[in-house]
């Protein structure tokens, strides 16, 4: 059974949990910040599921190499009768890029086999660069890995189309003054809820709803108490049908999600995937810790009905929810008030892993450097 090395994104944390939550057979063969390698699951079920993956920035299979020198043949076998174009992208701490790519080529030119390597200044290849040259394609974009003294060598087998997810987040149309959930993060969460359709009972811009549609095929509800976020979302879910040619269905309600005991959708066997509105949209200039305790207090009032009418109506599905927090000059400002809330009318589901421990509450962190206003991503389940 062949190993599958995963190269993370950023959030590494919520990137594993993902992957082991999408191959819940996979056994761990190795971990840290920035790889994650799994057995026991075939290349087959990797690529058919390699799209629905939030951050997996590329997926290799990966050969044990008795000798450095081997992944020479491993080039060779995949070359055409053109000039052969390849890239080595280099996670060895022992061995230079440079080093890597010229003797690599080197050894190509003794055999009389015609090359050269995109790799530009030496430096390993962004995904970008991958898909323009098509190294998937033909096999030939390579990866020589250091994993505790041994050698790895193998072909790239996906690459993630980070272009497809900034057309989906930029292009929708949208109301500024609201936070916008970025793609990536809503595509986590629907895999950490994973089967059953999909309720948003906080739609904002549609971002949960299209991703649900466009990778697992999933009936889609939603509501939403403003009438603004109802049309932006109809005329967005209306502009995705006609772009990538689908057919599906949705249903809307205009609806306060504090009355989320009078939806007509929260009798289906649905899960709740959904981020409700962060509030205000703070500046530097602008952020300070009374306004952020003024949020607070809205927001967890508001939580506070949500939770105990689920509770009411005993929903017994997966809740994948998005609360914000707050970095006030490095100082991070949690959305304390929703953790009595949580622990009264939730059974909270560890989201930690065997390679890393979530927080204190099992949550889990989204952090983007340029904002002020971050996300913390819980997994519950209704007493």
């Amino acid at each position: 059974m062949n190993k599958i090395w995963f190269l993370l994104g950023r959030e590494f944390k919520l990137s594993i949990k993902e992957i082991l939550e999408v191959f819940n057979t996979a056994s761990v063969f190795y971990c840290d910040k920035k790889v994650l390698i799994i057995e026991w699951v075939l290349e087959e079920e990797i690529l058919n599921k390699a799209n629905i993956l939030w951050w997996t920035i590329k997926i290799f299979k990966l050969n044990k190499l008795d000798n450095k020198a081997d992944y020479i043949e491993e080039i060779i076998k995949n070359k055409g009768n053109k000039k052969y174009a390849y890239a080595i992208n280099n996670f060895s701490k022992n061995i230079k890029n440079r080093e890597l790519l010229i003797d690599t080529k080197k050894t190509l030119k003794e055999k009389k086999i015609s090359s050269r390597f995109v790799n530009k200044d030496f430096k390993n290849l962004s995904s970008a660069h991958i898909i323009k040259e098509k190294l998937v394609d033909t096999k030939s974009d390579f990866n020589f890995i250091e994993v505790e003294w041994n050698y790895y060598f193998w072909e790239t087998i996906f690459v993630q189309d980070i272009d497809a997810y900034s057309k989906r987040d930029y292009e929708k149309q949208r109301d500024m003054q609201t936070w916008m959930l970025p793609p990536k993060l809503s595509q986590m969460m629907l895999n950490l809820a994973w089967d059953k359709d999909v309720y948003d009972p906080f739609c904002g811009l549609w971002t949960v709803l299209i991703e649900a549609v466009l990778r697992w095929d999933k009936n889609t509800y939603w509501s939403d108490i403003s009438i603004n976020m109802v049309e932006f979302s109809i005329d967005n879910l209306e502009k995705a049908k006609r772009e990538y040619n689908l057919d599906f269905n949705f249903e809307i309600a205009r609806l306060n999600a504090g009355e989320i005991d009078k939806s007509d959708f929260i009798n289906k066997k649905i899960n709740i995937v959904t981020e409700w509105y962060l509030w205000e949209i703070m500046t530097k200039r602008w952020i300070s810790i009374e306004k952020i305790e003024k949020q607070r207090k809205i927001l967890s009032a508001i939580y506070k009905d949500f939770f105990s009418n689920l509770k009411k109506i005993k929903f017994d599905w997966n809740i994948i929810i998005s609360f914000p927090f707050w970095n006030l000059k490095g100082k991070y400002c949690y959305l304390e008030e929703i953790y009595p809330i949580l622990e009264k009318n939730c059974e909270i589901i560890r989201l930690d892993t065997p390679c890393f421990n979530a927080s204190k509450f099992w949550s889990l962190l989204y952090i983007r450097d340029n904002q002020l206003v971050w996300r913390e991503i819980f997994k519950l389940k209704i007493k």
